[in-house]
């Protein structure tokens, strides 16, 4: 069946996906755009459900796409520079109100979209189940997707849950801070471990870090000062999960 292309800026879809690039409407609609042709794929085999729409750019070939785009058109609505043109409109989906695997992250105030896609990556790589967020980076903005490489699938995010919910739920909480014990010396033998990473110039907010069981950091040489969050957070997520094996 061969598909009409869409050739006009007034088409509801393409007026809609405009708007997504807002969080005003991605919180709205409940719904955000993923782009290129690896990201949709998997989002097709990983979460079905949650496609709204595929679109393909009319010099593209995309078996998959509902809807095929005047080649013009299509770029205006492309995010990145060298798009592969192939666009979902993705539905967020509804998440568990609490974490419920071992291992899970709290990151606090994290702001860069780079900084969160990689820590959502990496997560899901290091068998991480869940995240809890407070006051970051909107991780459905597209810098984000972009950076999470389909992880952002993967990962069950929490909006509401704080360190007492956390600790309640048995939990142990680890702050990562320059002032904490060496990450490859200290010993605890806790079963659920969720570790804090802060914001990336201030840390982790003082009041959070009074709450933690422990504070831990990571070795440096030389006059480096500090890591970036992201490197940071996945040193201490696969040191804290694999440490005893």
């Amino acid at each position: 069946m061969q598909i009409t292309p869409i050739v006009s800026r007034s088409n509801a879809l393409i007026k809609k996906i405009r708007k997504l690039r807002d969080k005003k409407y991605r919180e709205q609609f409940g719904e955000y755009v993923a782009e290129g042709k690896r990201w949709v794929s998997d989002a097709l085999r990983i979460c079905p459900k949650n496609v709204v729409a595929v679109l393909c750019s009319s010099d593209t070939r995309c078996e998959y796409a509902d809807f095929v785009v005047e080649t013009a058109l299509f770029a205006e609505l492309a995010d990145t520079e060298n798009s592969q043109g192939v666009i979902a409109v993705m539905r967020i989906p509804t998440f568990s109100h609490s974490p419920s695997g071992n291992h899970c992250l709290f990151l606090d105030r994290v702001r860069d979209p780079g900084n969160m896609g990689t820590i959502i990556r990496t997560a899901v790589a290091a068998g991480y189940a869940d995240i809890v967020l407070r006051d970051c980076v909107d991780v459905f903005n597209s810098k984000v997707i972009r950076s999470s490489m389909t992880g952002i699938l993967s990962i069950n995010l929490h909006f509401d849950s704080k360190l007492s919910d956390l600790k309640e739920c048995g939990y142990t909480v680890v702050a990562a801070d320059l002032q904490g014990e060496n990450i490859f010396e200290t010993d605890f033998a806790a079963q659920k471990v969720c570790l804090v990473i802060g914001n990336e110039a201030n840390g982790i907010d003082p009041l959070l870090l009074q709450q933690c069981d422990k504070t831990v950091t990571i070795p440096m040489e030389g006059e480096i000062e500090s890591l970036n969050a992201a490197v940071s957070a996945g040193i201490l997520m696969y040191q804290l999960k694999y440490r005893n094996r």
